[in-house]
């Protein structure tokens, strides 16, 4: 298995390949804690189109979409 490599994407962006591998396992048992928590839902576009991704929210801010735009809110929908 190669180490892991920083992937250059533009300035100050990279894609880190294999940096999380060695704790996968882990991460989809904290994920999976936190979908306990708060569900994966599809927000919807201030323009009323469902998104084609789901996400879930934890920490004291979490990203969210409404008619009037999106925001990070306490509050979990």
């Amino acid at each position: 298995m190669p180490d892991p490599w920083q992937e250059p994407l533009a300035a100050g962006a990279v894609i880190l390949r294999r940096f999380a591998f060695n704790a996968a396992e882990q991460l989809i048992r904290d994920i999976n804690d936190v979908a306990s928590h708060s569900p994966f839902r599809q927000m919807v576009t201030p323009g009323g189109y469902t998104m084609s991704v789901a996400m879930t929210n934890c920490g004291h801010l979490g990203w969210t979409s409404h008619r009037q735009g999106y925001l990070y809110s306490p509050i979990d929908p």
